[in-house]
């Protein structure tokens, strides 16, 4: 699961799918960008780190002629998934042991991961290990919710939600780090830039019901009646025709060595 070492009630886990599938709507266009950038056409052995419900997998599986390979560490949502499409190649297990030997990808691709977890160093060193020399590292989207904007400014999501993300381990800062990140594990020929788009009043009605299920899903028992609170105020602004926002979402591509 995309989140780190918390579990969730089957009905939440069935909230973050939703938004798994709404995510990988909205980086469609810039997983094409990035594809071509490392020119994924050739590559042989792609694996995606924290799949879920392995869309990207999928994505990739229809596109190449290729092995693509999905991992995740909850096994109930393999399992749907794989119900869902019996031919996906799906693995269980975690980044931190990553079950490959080294060297054997040509990409390794991640989307909405890295902030979920406590040591993205160290993760992504583990995964460097079992990309190919010239191989490359892909997180196609990662958020930075300390960049939020909200307009109105009492409509304050960024400060709920970075509090909240913070309590469930999260990095809600994530985005702004990933050049570091990179670096820090060597990898060459970095490349980042922001995938995100600004909602506008339009986008925010229509996205409603998807957004307070995530704020929903985050919460804690101490921000329950903050969230009933922003949530009134976002729909009184809504009705006024006065909405926007905007998080910043950062793509970042590097290759070994």
């Amino acid at each position: 699961m995309k989140h780190s070492d918390k579990s969730k009630p089957e009905g939440q886990e069935i909230h973050w799918e939703f938004l798994y599938s709404a995510q990988f709507k909205w980086l469609k266009e810039t997983r094409s960008y990035l594809y071509r950038m490392v020119r994924i056409a050739s590559h042989k052995r792609i694996l995606e780190v924290g799949c879920s419900t392995a869309l990207v997998t999928e994505e990739l599986s229809k596109k190449l002629d290729a092995s693509v390979i999905g991992l995740d560490k909850n096994y109930n949502i393999l399992h749907r998934t794989k119900n869902r499409n019996k031919n996906l190649k799906l693995v269980c297990g975690d980044v931190y042991q990553l079950p490959f030997k080294k060297n054997i990808f040509d990409t390794v691709i991640t989307q909405f991961f890295l902030l979920w977890l406590t040591e993205p160093i160290n993760a992504l060193s583990k995964i460097k290990e079992t990309i190919k020399s010239n191989g490359w590292f892909i997180a196609a989207g990662e958020p930075d919710y300390g960049g939020r904007i909200d307009f109105p400014d009492s409509v304050d999501y960024a400060s709920y939600i970075s509090k909240n993300l913070k309590t469930e381990g999260a990095d809600p800062f994530i985005g702004r780090k990933l050049e570091y990140i990179f670096q820090k594990v060597n990898l060459q020929d970095i490349k980042w830039g922001l995938a995100s788009i600004p909602f506008g009043l339009t986008l925010s009605e229509k996205n409603m019901k998807l957004s307070s299920n995530f704020l929903k899903n985050i919460a804690t028992v101490e921000t329950t009646s903050e969230l009933k609170k922003l949530l009134k105020v976002e729909k009184h602004y809504i009705q006024k025709k006065m909405r926007a926002y905007f998080t910043p979402v950062f793509y970042c591509i590097g290759r070994k060595k």
